[in-house]
């Protein structure tokens, strides 16, 4: 045992030693880490024990391509982000994607309604954000067929949002998403998030059919403010461009929050950036409307910005 380690170290250990399957082994390992010495001279057996993580995860990641007989699915981004819904049977993903998107999903009583990816494009002020339902979760989603492959599609996308059933047992909901995307490797992002091995995910809950207050450790929106729910989590910000003389352009332009006006500058074109003389600004980010700034001015939402060049 390394020097420092304690009864927590001394505990973990043992339930590495239990462990019997490789998903067991991974979360016994990430626990010993979490409780490992964190000082220098422990820096060889951190080191050691995320190796170890590393080759397991490797090693089921292999067995499930293998079970699932090489599956894939690659969703082509479209948009200034893109968001999967998630879910229980039942919970209300399609009815909350047909709400935004204007899609005509079937929804039905019976659970598993969803059979693949269906997929929606959101407007907020002009800007279009994709949407992407993927079939409802379950115990064991992630080691079914599909069920990594469908997951990958949460993975990549820029925000995951999990709808739950007001009208059930919310919490219980949660956990199993959350355990579903453990098991490949992710971890959902809590109001709260302690520092884990696995990669994490930005995420929203969203409250359907009935309000229902309970304890949530995730953001989380009844369903009448999903559209502002969304967007606030997405980190971005829309601005737009005009011409001298001119009204402002149409559809806006999103950038992430805390972009300057030289990131405006390259984002509608190099010349731009390369031959900027000065902005004038109108909107929240200037004190006086019209006022004249430099290429580090920083932008917030619904300004508008005329560029100068030389």
């Amino acid at each position: 045992m390394p020097i420092n380690a304690g009864y927590e170290y001394a505990e973990a250990q043992k339930k590495v030693n239990e462990a019997k399957t490789p998903q067991e082994k991974i979360k016994a390992y990430q626990e010993l880490l979490s409780v490992s010495p964190s000082h220098k001279g422990a820096e060889a057996l951190r080191a050691e024990i995320k190796t170890k993580i590393s080759k397991l995860k490797e090693k089921v990641e292999k067995e499930r391509s293998k079970k699932g007989g090489g599956f894939s699915l690659n969703i082509k981004k479209e948009g200034a982000a893109q968001i999967t819904l998630v879910g229980l049977p039942n919970s209300g993903k399609s009815y909350i994607l047909n709400r935004l998107t204007g899609a005509k999903v079937e929804i039905a009583h019976y659970p598993f309604t969803t059979k693949k990816p269906e997929m929606g494009v959101m407007d907020y002020h002009g800007i279009k954000l994709q949407l992407i339902e993927i079939p409802a979760l379950f115990n064991g989603f992630a080691e079914s067929d599909k069920g990594p492959a469908y997951l990958s599609i949460a993975r990549v996308s820029d925000l995951v949002v999990v709808v739950v059933n007001g009208e059930d047992d919310c919490e219980r909901q949660l956990k199993i998403v959350a355990e579903e995307f453990e098991k490949v490797f992710v971890n959902l992002k809590k109001i709260k998030s302690k520092k884990t091995e696995n990669e994490i995910k930005t995420c929203l809950v969203v409250v359907n059919k009935v309000m229902t207050r309970f304890k949530c450790e995730y953001p989380v929106v009844w369903v009448e403010d999903i559209k502002q729910g969304i967007w606030n989590m997405l980190g971005l910000i829309y601005v737009q461009t005009k011409q001298q003389g001119k009204k402002p352009d149409f559809p806006p332009v999103a950038m992430k929050a805390g972009s300057v006006v030289g990131d405006l500058a390259k984002e509608v074109h190099k010349d731009f950036f390369e031959n900027f003389k000065y902005a004038r600004v109108w909107g929240e980010s200037v004190k006086h409307n019209g006022s004249t700034v430099g290429l580090e001015h920083v932008l917030k939402e619904g300004d508008i910005v005329e560029i100068h060049t030389k």
